[in-house]
């Protein structure tokens, strides 16, 4: 059973393996126009799947409904002799790859799926060693096993189509570290709505020049997309494309995204990054507050409800995945392989610190949306069963656990907040953290450092900081709740002490929607949906809820024999006390700034 939800806990999804934070304006055309290393190819009328003489490799994606929901694979490699090696799927079941063949110069050539032997996934070995000027390989891959809302799932139906690159596209061994220009093709004629974007831009063709396992770390969709493209010479291209209705209108949200870009890379003093940007917004029945933001290759996953406002929480989240460029990708904590959990409070939690920073200097946080973010981190800290593990054996678990993952975020947001108002304090408010940050992310951009150790990024901060070792061990290591100075929020809030209610619906929400039907799993026994009268087998048909506030009360409409049944109820979990932030009356925001 997996563990209640905490509360002020936002959902944050990270790609496996990819190298960072995989990381507009009404009437501009959805062509991109002037991308450096993606343009759009073509918008309709695919035609078929060729490798030209400038193109290294082909993807065709082709879903189709009938008989059964399916994507139709094409892999097309130049350089035959070169693809050695199993093709290898990263994600899903041997049962579920059908329709297997490859073709080279020499004829067909055979091909034998299985499950990998070694990582999961799927293996398709050819019967023999492909030779010539291209070879393709083609299967199909069924839908049907991914939880809707999936981000690394597979969804195909009548009007729409969403899947990640893991459970489609094979790759050979030897195209793993391969870079080259790449054709993509997304062929939605067989839907209702056969508009098509992916992470490298919006259109049913694309060329890019990626390292080619960027195919497999992507997402592409179809069906019925709006679209907006910016294209800013000085600043970046960034494109958005949405499938379905959302309650904020995306095209701004475009506009406001690229501008926080473009800041991040001012903030942090590099250059524009001249790689096109793509922000995919999909809509699904969700609660308020249930929203997931993923980063994705040059590219960031948002899945909301309808109802979803464009809010703070949302911004914060989406403009995390966006500092992960930074922090996390360029600038980067080292671990042992199978150990990257134990960077964690690094890429997830100083990453949420440095774009609670950024947003907060453009105006895009006011200050009590900074309190209230702190708040949600103070909250998972004061609530969360882990939250005085030691950092050694609370990364150990951030890969297979939520609330592990959810809590090594806010120890290490917390701790950034921390440090920069000892930073601030011992350079009398010249440097922040921000300004550590910058200075190392030249740095590594300049050939003068790689990856960090704890101790190299220990002794970088403590040039202004003579207790950083103290505070880092405190924080990080040992994972004591921290206590933020008087001074962290600006001048007003001020600290107090009270109690946090973490959020708990008192069922698995995450089972519950990958079940087939909906319905209701990990009903807890004395838990609150219970309490309430939810029994196991019920099917969810609504719920509406605030998730991460375990004060606001949930109401779900379930049937049960035929019957519409509504239980209303407080989803309130674990209780705990830490340190709250209250504002100081009759100041106005103006004077409020938080010198983060």
């Amino acid at each position: 059973m997996k563990r209640a939800s905490l509360a002020g806990c936002a959902v944050l999804v990270a790609c496996g393996g990819a190298a960072a934070a995989r990381p507009v304006c009404p009437g501009v055309s959805a062509n991109a126009t002037g991308g450096t290393s993606s343009e759009a190819a073509s918008t309709s009328g695919v035609p078929a799947v060729n490798a030209g003489p400038d193109t290294d490799l082909v993807l065709l994606l082709r879903p189709v409904v009938v008989p059964s929901p399916a994507v139709h694979v094409e892999i097309t490699l130049t350089h035959a002799d070169a693809a050695t090696g199993a093709w290898h799927l990263a994600r899903g079941a041997a049962t579920r790859v059908s329709k297997a063949s490859a073709h080279d110069d020499g004829g067909d050539i055979g091909v034998a799926v299985a499950p990998a032997a070694a990582g999961g996934g799927v293996d398709l070995t050819l019967a023999r060693a492909p030779h010539g000027a291209q070879v393709t390989v083609a299967y199909d891959v069924a839908a049907g096993d991914d939880a809707p809302d999936d981000p690394l799932g597979l969804y195909v139906v009548d009007d729409r189509f969403r899947v990640a690159g893991e459970k489609l596209v094979a790759l050979p061994a030897s195209a793993e570290t391969g870079r080259g220009s790449a054709l993509v093709r997304i062929e939605g004629d067989a839907l209702r709505a056969s508009a098509a974007a992916s992470s490298f831009g919006v259109g049913n063709a694309r060329k890019t020049t990626v390292p080619f396992r960027a195919l497999r770390y992507a997402n592409y969709v179809a069906g019925s997309l709006g679209v907006q493209v910016i294209d800013d010479p000085a600043a970046g291209h960034d494109e958005g494309a949405w499938l379905g209705y959302t309650s904020f209108d995306p095209r701004p949200t475009v506009a406001e995204l690229a501008q926080v870009r473009t800041s991040l890379a001012e903030m942090f003093k590099t250059q524009p990054d001249s790689t096109p940007w793509t922000y995919l917004f999909v809509s699904q029945t969700r609660p308020i507050g249930s929203f997931t933001t993923t980063p994705r290759w040059t590219s960031a996953l948002l899945q909301v409800g309808p109802a979803e406002p464009w809010g703070a929480s949302l911004r914060l989240s989406t403009a995390q995945q966006l500092a992960r460029q930074w922090v996390g990708g360029i600038l980067r904590i080292a671990s042992e392989p199978g150990h990257e959990g134990e960077s964690a409070w690094f890429s997830e939690g100083v990453s949420r610190y440095a774009a609670t920073a950024l947003l907060a200097r453009l105006g895009l946080l006011s200050p009590n949306d900074v309190r209230d973010a702190v708040s949600g981190e103070l909250s998972v800290v004061a609530t969360s069963p882990d939250a005085t593990m030691p950092g050694a054996q609370l990364g150990a678990l951030v890969a297979k656990d939520d609330v592990a993952r959810a809590t090594a975020m806010a120890r290490g947001a917390l701790y950034a907040i921390a440090e920069s108002a000892a930073i601030r304090a011992h350079t009398k408010g010249e440097r922040g953290l921000v300004d550590a940050l910058a200075k190392l992310v030249r740095e590594v951009q300049d050939g003068k450092r790689s990856t960090l150790s704890a101790a190299a990024w220990v002794d970088a901060v403590g040039s202004d900081d003579p207790d950083a070792a103290h505070t880092f061990d405190a924080l990080v290591v040992r994972g004591e709740r921290p206590q933020l100075p008087r001074a962290a929020l600006g001048p007003c809030f001020r600290p107090g002490t009270g109690e946090y209610v973490a959020f708990d619906p008192g069922f698995d929400l995450s089972a519950t929607r990958a079940s087939a039907d909906g319905h209701a799993v990990g009903v807890r026994a004395g838990g609150p949906a219970a309490k309430a009268g939810l029994q196991e087998g019920d099917v969810v048909e609504s719920m509406q809820a605030r998730e991460g506030d375990g004060t606001v009360p949930v109401k779900l409409t379930v049937m049960r024999a035929g019957s519409k049944v509504t239980l209303t109820y407080v989803p309130a979990g674990a209780r705990g006390r830490g340190q709250t932030w209250t504002r100081v009356p009759g100041l106005p925001d103006d004077r409020c700034a938080a010198p983060l």
